[in-house]
């Protein structure tokens, strides 16, 4: 990336998932305060990524230094200058590297990167649908081979609902990943 300074070119490829998250907000929400961008993340994203407050600020103020963000003040009357704070050129860079990275095991942030979606392609999505997949596949065979192994008594017993639990969930999850990969393949409506 040439004209790109050094730091900012390493941060292309090292964005963490707090990181990605805000920058997504940013390029799909536009420019906000870190107060709106929380406001955004209890009424919509909350229930796939939910960053402390404290965090989203200093994850702002970071961006901006990094020149991942862009930001300035707004005067306001009777209260302290808000901070506004938008996606800068190298920041939709290093947004976009993010979303194409598949990262084995990384759950949290495949359900962060199919949420927005919108801001990369079908195929990069059917990438980390597959990953999810076989990460679920995985984990599902490791509770399938413990239920084997599972007495049945004593605490046995009482671990026996839990694996219930996670081979129940493993199973619609994979049932799931095949449908949301069937809907990408289509496209939206």
């Amino acid at each position: 990336m040439p004209g790109v300074a050094p730091a900012a070119r390493t941060r292309v490829q090292q964005l963490t998932t707090t990181e990605g998250a805000v920058l997504a907000l940013l390029a799909t929400e536009g420019e906000h305060s870190g107060y709106e961008l929380a406001k955004f993340v209890d009424r919509a994203i909350g229930h796939v990524w939910s960053p402390a407050r404290s965090g989203l600020y200093a994850t702002l103020a970071r961006l901006a230094r990094n020149g991942l963000a862009e930001s300035r003040a707004v005067a306001q009357s009777a209260r302290p200058d808000k901070q506004l704070y938008r996606i800068s050129g190298v920041g939709r860079e290093a947004l976009g590297a993010w979303l194409e990275g598949v990262e084995p095991g990384a759950r949290d942030t495949f359900f962060l990167k199919l949420f927005v979606g919108v801001l990369t392609t079908p195929e990069v999505l059917l990438e980390h649908v597959a990953q999810f997949r076989v990460d679920t596949a995985a984990r599902l065979a490791v509770l399938e081979h413990l239920e084997s192994t599972n007495a049945d008594t004593g605490h046995d017993w009482f671990y026996r609902h839990l694996l219930d639990y996670g081979i129940r969930r493993a199973r619609l999850e994979l049932e799931w990943a095949d449908d949301v990969a069937r809907s990408l393949r289509v496209g939206p409506r």
